[in-house]
Formats: C-alpha cells, structure tokens, sequence
C-alpha cells in the first residue's frame, strides 16, 4: 500500500495533471473545466495514448490555466466506481466537465489535433 501512494504522489509530480480517484473527484471537478482522461493502466490502447494525452497537457496547460481549465484522469483499475458512473465502456476515454456536470466524451478524443481544438474551444 505505501508503494502505490508513493508511485501515486510520484506521477502527480511528474505529470503535473491531478489524479483523480474517489477521495477527490466531485471537490476538484465542481469548480471550472475539466478534460478528464479515464484509463486502465494495464489497457495496451490506454498505455499507447499516453504519449498524447501528456503532450496535449504540456503544450496547453498555461495557455489554458487562465481560462480555467484543468486536466485529470481516472484509473479505472482503482476507481471503478467513478468509470460507472460516468457510463464509461472503453479505455482511454476523455470526457469534458464543467462545473462538476459531465458534459459528455470528447469527440475524437484519442487524437491529439482533437484534444487540442477541444480544448482551446472551451
């Protein structure tokens, strides 16, 4: 158990993106925009877009700090109680909430041109 919240405080660190799990979810998510990427660590579709979804943070995280939006993800291995909720049947999934609402999946949200626009348009 240390281990994984230490690995968990370690890829918080790294990512710069908030780790959303049950203790924390509906506190973060109520306020402002929020792209949050539902995955499964050991999904190989998750693990491949990884790559992007760090990308699409690192490239828009200051422009879009000011306009109040924020990235997070779930891992659906640990919180499978927030996947169901948000009806999620499939990893990775990127789904927008705004003020705690989920809006609804991201179009084309695996692709990093998609991400991006979406992003920019909230």
């Amino acid at each position: 158990m240390k281990f994984a919240a230490l690995a968990i405080a370690f890829a918080t660190a790294v990512s710069g993106y908030t780790l959303l799990d049950s203790s924390n979810f509906a506190a973060k998510t109520k306020d402002g925009n929020w792209l949050v990427k539902y995955y499964s660590p050991t999904c190989p579709w998750s693990r491949r877009f990884a790559p992007t979804w760090e990308k699409v943070y690192s490239d828009l995280q200051d422009s879009l700090a000011s306009k109040d939006v924020f990235f997070g993800e779930v891992d659906c291995k640990v919180d499978r109680a927030i996947c169901d909720a948000a009806d999620i049947d499939g990893y990775p999934t990127v789904v927008y909430y705004s003020a705690g609402v989920n809006k609804g999946e991201v179009p084309g949200g695996q692709s990093y041109e998609s991400l991006v626009e979406y992003a920019q348009s909230i």
